[in-house]
């Protein structure tokens, strides 16, 4: 695989790269970590996905790390991408700091989601914002599904985060998301389309839509997706994109 990773300042390629076999995020995925995008070398809104990385590190009980020797090491890896790249930054309960760069995936941008509802429960210990190594679960339910996603849904029967994305659904042309109150995880993507919603004069309100619908969209928000269109929610076709979310994603509306 195309990349390069560093590892504690030492750059390698993504063969070779590891971290010790006793390190608490191998064995227990004790970790916390940031994904963020790339493009010509310049990382995309830094400083917010540092921030709520130390969040997490001092949540999670993980030791942080020198942010200058972060910031050194995201750029560097940065400019070993040409065009657009993924960064994910990896900080373990063992002291470990890895940096991954890979080529991002630019066909993800917008393309159609498939997903299924699924349960959403919150962690006694861990806030739903500390964005932690520990995904097993939520993985293994997507798996499974054979989708791209998971909608997780509270017991009042609200959307409330997917398993790698923020939830957004459009009800009357008004945009609806869950409010970032500390039970979620934080979407830096989401915030950006909240900044771009009111830009636009798109009314918006931080309300959870509601699981069952109807909505004139559904859609979720991730790095690499941007904003995305649920077109196939438990086997049921939605509509797929309306005007508020090509205006949002900046495509043309018809």
């Amino acid at each position: 695989m195309e990349g390069v990773a560093i590892v504690n300042g030492t750059e390698l390629p993504l063969d070779r790269a590891g971290i010790s076999v006793t390190d608490p995020g191998f064995t227990l995925g004790w970790s916390v970590f940031e994904t963020l995008v790339a493009v010509s070398g310049i990382p995309d809104n830094l400083g917010a996905h540092l921030d709520r990385l130390d969040l997490s590190c001092h949540e999670a009980a993980v030791p942080p790390h020198d942010r200058e020797e972060l910031e050194r090491d995201v750029h560097i890896a940065a400019r070993k991408i040409k065009g657009h790249a993924r960064i994910r930054v990896t900080l373990t309960a063992g002291g470990t700091r890895v940096i991954v760069a890979t080529p991002l995936d630019t066909e993800r941008r917008h393309r159609a989601v498939v997903a299924v509802r699924g349960v959403w429960r919150e962690d006694p210990y861990l806030p739903g914002f500390v964005k932690h190594g520990s995904r097993a679960s939520w993985s293994v339910a997507v798996a499974r599904a054979e989708v791209d996603e998971v909608l997780l849904v509270d017991g009042r029967g609200a959307f409330v985060e997917g398993t790698t994305s923020a939830i957004l659904a459009v009800v009357n042309g008004v945009l609806y998301t869950h409010p970032q109150d500390g039970r979620i995880l934080g979407s830096t993507t989401c915030r950006a389309l909240l900044k771009r919603a009111e830009a636009l004069g798109i009314e918006t309100r931080l309300q959870p839509p509601d699981a069952t619908g109807p909505w004139d969209a559904l859609y979720i928000a991730s790095v690499s997706r941007h904003i995305a269109p649920v077109t196939l929610l438990d086997g049921e076709r939605l509509p797929g994109w309306d005007p508020v979310g090509r205006r949002l994603a900046g495509l043309p509306v018809r």
